[in-house]
């Protein structure tokens, strides 16, 4: 016995398919009214399963076009549908010829017993005229109907699902900010651990996190990249938490020993931050931040663009906070000697335009380092 199957829904086809050949029947399948119908002019069937929403041609249109063709209306037909599922659904199915109407899931016994029962009905039947269809316009009533009350419960479970959506972004977004919150009042936490054990760079950091801030803006990072950067700049020096606070606060001029110790910072902070899943490089950041475009920079003597922009921003405004402030070993060289030095060095220790954004800001926007 000879079954097609209709159905635009490749995993519906297949267990149908799985399920009728199992039993012994063969089966063809088609994914549209218009491909069924064609295959039916070609070759022999003995039942007809069809779904109803469907592409190119629906169920219902398939059914119609097969009872209006007189050599081909003696064929079976079931509906198998899980969207129209209504007394009036049915009633139409019955109205325009179908045989059963059977709502998806259906037990696998049940649909086989279904199945048989027709087929037989079909067979003790052969010479059985089938009752002649409903008018035109009565057909058409009904079938718009129904089409329209489709439609109209399709929008709104799209409306529906949309509002959920809607909603569940809306809880992403907040749980998002949430956990940003967090993650920033962890990194401010990390940075106040420095500050504790090194009180002569209290503020050190923030003040670098001012103004790597403000020449991301002024160059015109997008929003995610300044928030990024900033975090950097709070949390850049917290290597220093693997040096001795007594090397930290040392009044006098550094040891060739404690000068190796202190250049150890960088690395001992990416060791601390790369294990966390920042969703910005920052421990890359910190690693990079004594790194200069010549190549004399610490730890990895990387060179030019082998050093992210984040950290050639973060070298110049650390550069600038620490000859601005006051250190244990010099009082403080001011705003203007810092300046002088990103000046000059321009192009070799420190990235051109970074160091004409940063002169910008001090000396034409009046920026300033108070926090």
């Amino acid at each position: 016995m000879n079954i097609l199957i209709v159905d635009d829904r490749v995993e519906n086809r297949y267990l149908l398919e799985t399920l009728l050949k199992g039993n012994g029947y063969e089966v063809t399948s088609a994914v549209n009214g218009a491909e069924a119908f064609e295959q039916i002019q070609k070759e022999r069937f003995d039942l007809i399963i069809s779904d109803i929403l469907m592409p190119v041609m629906d169920g219902f249109q398939l059914c119609r076009k097969i009872r209006a063709e007189e050599t081909l209306n003696h064929i079976p037909f079931i509906f198998y549908t899980a969207t129209y599922t209504g007394p009036q659904d049915e009633e139409l199915a019955r109205k325009i010829g179908a045989n059963r109407f059977v709502i998806k899931p259906c037990e696998p016994d049940l649909l086989l017993r279904i199945v048989k029962e027709v087929t037989e009905a079909a067979k003790n039947d052969k010479d059985h005229t089938p009752p002649q269809p409903p008018k035109e316009e009565e057909i058409l009533k009904l079938y718009s109907e129904r089409l329209v009350r489709k439609l109209e419960q399709k929008m709104l479970e799209a409306e529906k699902e949309l509002m959920a959506r809607q909603a569940a972004e809306e809880a992403l977004r907040e749980r998002t900010v949430e956990l940003k919150e967090a993650l920033i009042g962890s990194i401010s936490a990390m940075s106040g651990i420095v500050e504790k054990r090194d009180p002569y760079t209290a503020g050190h950091q923030i003040r670098v996190a001012k103004l790597t801030k403000a020449i991301a803006v002024e160059l015109g990072f997008p929003p995610e990249k300044i928030e990024g950067i900033y975090l950097a700049g709070i949390i850049h020096d917290i290597g220093k938490i693997s040096v001795p606070a007594e090397i930290l606060s040392k009044p006098g001029k550094l040891s060739e020993q404690e000068y190796a110790l202190i250049r150890l910072h960088p690395q001992a902070g990416y060791e601390i931050l790369q294990p966390i899943r920042f969703p910005w490089p920052i421990a890359e950041i910190a690693l990079q931040h004594h790194e200069r475009l010549d190549g004399s920079g610490y730890p990895n003597n990387l060179e030019g663009d082998a050093i992210l922009i984040e950290a050639r921003i973060l070298a110049v405004a650390d550069v600038v906070e620490a000859m601005s402030s006051h250190r244990p070993y010099r009082p403080a060289l001011g705003i203007d000697q810092a300046l002088a030095e990103i000046r000059a060095e321009k192009g070799r220790l420190y990235d051109p335009m970074i160091v004409e954004t940063c002169l910008r800001l001090f000396e034409a926007k009046q920026f300033n380092l108070d926090v």
